[in-house]
């Protein structure tokens, strides 16, 4: 129970960072549907700290983000609310265009004149409405760098208000005059307006040469398909108040009721809108992605760093093994737009990220390397292999099921390795484990003394008392030589083998004596490690299978000469696995909760799967998107 009450959710922890940090976060989320921090934001307002990862360790093409057109379906179902949201929606909950508010467009003047109003016409105060309907958000494919095409196909654009003024003559009478500009299309409907309009907007994604998002707009002509207007009369118009001679002073407004200016002034009327229509429009594509990305990254570079807490991270899943761990610092991660980021093809949406994931050596570390190795520099990263359609889900029962794919992140193996390394770097690995240490893990079932170890290590019970406890501890090598090599490999049950060598892994062994440690025994060995991950229901669960030792070399073993090292060591190595991984560590899998933080939008997300993919140069995990609204009993927005 109280391991229960313990353990909290990987991704629930990582909905505590977004939220705070979205406006960074949105171009790193790759790296955060894999691993989470502790971290809380004192000050997101603050300017981001000086980077710590080297550019050499970057890889270029390492992560790869794809969204299916479905995924971008479930995503576009929103903008329409988005965009209400943004321009504003009358009664009716129609999106709403104001010239003034949009362009800073006080009137819109007609030098030729305006049907019966001749000379100089105007129209003032114009609000139109715009039925979003028919909007249509679609990825062009294919498209490099990626565009996202909205199309409006007869969207009835409406008058809510705006008033007509001129030169008119009326019964004889010259003078100012004005009118009250109302729909004269479907009067009398719900469907009432004055015109109908069809467009593209076309969106270009792509990241310019100082690392920031660049959304180019391009609008097509507009084509207005039929236009149709009415006129009232409003005596209270200040044009409608002057008075030439002894007339009524509302005379000339009488041409309001007429109509007369639907039939006279199409031509005007759509010559002035065509315009006026498309500069709102590619506004309103202006306003599209920065609303739908959390509006805050347009004029941020991209290329950000984020540290993690590994013990934090780790934690929940396993008090006793952090318990272990040395005194690491942070890993870093850094994500990275190329260039050609955004890209369109085989019907989806394909994101091209540079990662790096780096730590700073801690003292611990035997033999530290250069932080700028070139070995990753010098990785090749191959192509990533299409999408899969679909990939195994194991209910938490272990049950599998086959489920369609709409969002899928997919890292390459070297940046697995890069991980890895800077674990070894961190310092996390510089475990001392002694006698006393050994019991408090198993609960009081493991004793080592050195009346036990002698077995194991003929002569120690002549250096120190029966009762004397032993120290094992470990020292990674951070040498880049030593970079250790991961593969991954596909698995029946669903999920992704890793098989890793790590280099050169120090181990020393000490005894107790008169109260000081004695070390009595030196060696490196290279360590094969094995670990399987899978998604089972809402869980993702690491299982470490392998920790053996090889390639031992004893580099001081002058107080025990007759110990056994290599016939010791794959025992001990087992029984620290039995010990410690006993259990699987599981971490909660709340993708929902990060995306609808990042995107803010109402999206169902769920991990479904992990998979090793490309010839095992990928690790691929995959997701599902839906929209609540669209699910059975949820009924449409």
């Amino acid at each position: 129970m109280g391991s229960q009450r313990r353990t909290l959710s990987f991704w629930r922890r990582l909905g505590g960072v977004v939220r705070a940090r979205r406006n960074r976060l949105i171009f790193l989320l790759p790296f955060f549907l894999v691993a989470c921090g502790a971290q809380s934001c004192a000050s997101c307002s603050a300017p981001m700290p000086p980077q710590q990862t080297p550019a050499a360790l970057v890889l270029p093409g390492a992560v790869q983000l794809r969204l299916t057109q479905h995924g971008f379906d479930v995503i576009a179902a929103h903008i329409v609310g988005l965009m209400k949201a943004v321009l504003g929606s009358n009664a009716d909950g129609v999106a709403v265009l104001n010239p003034a508010k949009l362009l800073g467009m006080q009137q819109i003047t007609f030098a030729t004149g305006l049907g019966l109003f001749s000379g100089k016409a105007s129209v003032r105060d114009l609000i139109l409405t715009l039925d979003l309907k028919s909007l249509q958000v679609t990825l062009v494919d294919p498209s490099n760098p990626a565009r996202i095409r909205v199309a409006l196909d007869h969207a009835r654009v409406g008058v809510d208000q705006g008033i007509v003024s001129g030169s008119a003559n009326f019964a004889g009478i010259s003078s100012d005059a004005a009118c009250h500009l109302v729909n004269g299309l479907d009067v009398g409907q719900p469907t009432a307006h004055m015109l109908t309009v069809s467009a593209n907007i076309d969106l270009t994604l792509a990241v310019d040469a100082a690392g920031k998002l660049a959304v180019k707009v391009a609008v097509d002509q507009p084509v207005l398909h039929d236009v149709g207007f009415g006129l009232t009369k409003d005596c209270a118009l200040q044009e409608c108040t002057d008075q030439v001679l002894f007339e009524d002073p509302c005379l000339e407004c009488n041409l309001c009721a007429t109509g007369q200016l639907a039939s006279d002034a199409l031509g005007a009327f759509k010559a002035a809108f065509q315009p006026i229509l498309s500069d709102m429009l590619t506004l309103f594509g202006n306003l599209l992605i920065p609303q739908l990305l959390a509006a805050s990254i347009n004029g941020r570079p991209l290329d950000l760093e984020m540290p993690l807490d590994l013990k934090a991270i780790l934690a929940p899943a396993s008090p006793q093994l952090v318990s272990l761990l040395g005194p690491s610092g942070p890993l870093y991660l850094r994500g990275q737009p190329a260039p050609d980021a955004f890209e369109v093809k085989n019907q989806g949406l394909e994101m091209h990220f540079a990662g790096a994931t780096f730590a700073k050596a801690d003292p611990c570390v035997a033999q530290a390397g250069a932080d700028d190795t070139p070995v990753f520099a010098q990785m090749k990263v191959s192509s990533p292999p299409q999408l899969p359609a679909t990939m195994v889900h194991l209910a938490a029962d272990g049950t599998p099921t086959l489920q369609s794919i709409d969002l899928a992140l997919q890292l390459h193996h070297g940046l697995v390795e890069e991980a890895l390394w800077s674990v070894q770097r961190s310092g996390m690995m510089c475990i001392s484990l002694d006698s006393r240490d050994l019991w408090t893990l198993s609960g009081g079932r493991l004793l080592l003394p050195v009346a036990v170890a002698d077995l194991a290590l003929p002569g120690i019970r002549q250096l120190a008392k029966d009762n004397a406890a032993i120290r094992v501890e470990t020292m990674p090598s951070a040498r880049p030589e030593d970079v250790p090599e991961v593969t991954l490999h596909p698995t029946a049950e669903g999920g992704v083998h890793i098989d890793a060598a790590i280099h050169s892994f120090e181990i020393r062994v000490a005894v107790q004596v008169r109260g000081r440690w004695l070390t009595i025994l030196e060696l490196q060995a290279d360590i094969a490690l094995g670990v399987d991950a899978a998604i089972h229901g809402d869980q993702l669960l690491i299982t470490v299978t392998k920790v053996q030792p090889g390639a031992i070399v004893v580099t001081e073993q002058s107080l025990l000469p007759h110990a056994d090292v290599s016939g010791l060591l794959p025992v001990v190595a087992q029984a620290a696995v039995a010990l410690l991984f006993a259990k699987p560590l599981a971490f909660g899998m709340d993708i929902q909760s990060v995306l609808g933080q990042v995107l803010a939008l109402p999206v169902n997300a769920k991990v479904i799967g992990l998979q090793a993919v490309g010839g095992g140069d990928w690790l691929s995990l995959g997701v599902t998107l839906d929209d609540p609204n669209s699910s059975p009993g949820g009924g449409a927005p």
